[in-house]
């Protein structure tokens, strides 16, 4: 059928659509050269990746162009039961962490295997370094200041016998006071702060979606991770 729609064609369209086909195919092949890979790149890199190299988290997927073509084809026929990656596999934990890897995370991702937590690796993934970094975003998180309720809401805080702020925990939990969990908390303890024990010395919301978007910190000092020191002396 598409051989009879070609045939009737003009010639002069039959020549445009040759040419049109080169040219993609040209294209194609230029863009997925070594060295070419900012051309198809999904957008631009976070907030302090700008000096990464695109193979240091993007890694190849088994087999070759036409392989990977083939079996998502044949997949997207029902020929298959399964795709395969194309080109690269997903960046994962394990390209984040070879970096980002931190003894003393407030959150490590371990945690978050835990049972109690399941509502909300189900709601968004909270096990998945990218479900809130995602990458070519331009920013250094791409979720929004309340993500902490997606583990918190469920998760009714004890009564401190010393609460240091002056105003309770667990009235800012009854009160569904979010927004106020990163004004006072730095989400992974990358920065040597101190909790403010006052509500009203905590970061604005302002100030925290600036830092989100990928300005300046205003949780203080940057603490080298032991991934990043280690880099820093050159041991890596």
């Amino acid at each position: 059928m598409l051989a009879n729609r070609w045939k009737k064609l003009a010639p002069e369209r039959q020549a445009a659509y040759g040419v049109g086909l080169i040219v993609a195919c040209i294209a194609g092949v230029l863009m997925l050269l070594p060295g070419n890979e900012s051309w198809h790149a999904a957008g631009p890199q976070n907030t302090g990746h700008t000096r990464i190299e695109c193979s240091e988290c993007h890694v190849r997927a088994p087999g070759n162009f036409v392989g990977q073509a083939f079996q998502n084809l044949t997949h997207a026929a029902g020929l298959t039961d399964s795709a395969t990656s194309f080109v690269f596999q997903p960046v994962g934990n394990d390209q984040c962490l070879r970096c980002h890897l931190n003894p003393d995370d407030r959150h490590p991702l371990v945690d978050f295997l835990e049972p109690e937590f399941e509502p909300a690796r189900q709601a968004m993934g909270v096990q998945f370094c990218v479900s809130c970094h995602q990458e070519h975003l331009g920013v250094r998180v791409s979720v929004t200041p309340l993500v902490c309720q997606y583990c918190h809401q469920d998760i009714v805080p004890m009564e401190l016998e010393d609460d240091p702020v002056d105003v309770p925990h667990t009235s800012l939990y009854r009160d569904l006071r979010w927004e106020t969990c990163l004004g006072c908390h730095d989400f992974h303890g990358n920065h040597d702060r101190e909790v403010p024990i006052q509500l009203s010395q905590r970061l604005t919301a302002e100030q925290i979606r600036q830092y989100l978007d990928g300005g300046d910190s205003p949780y203080g000092h940057r603490r080298l991770t032991v991934i990043q020191t280690m880099q820093q002396n050159g041991d890596l």
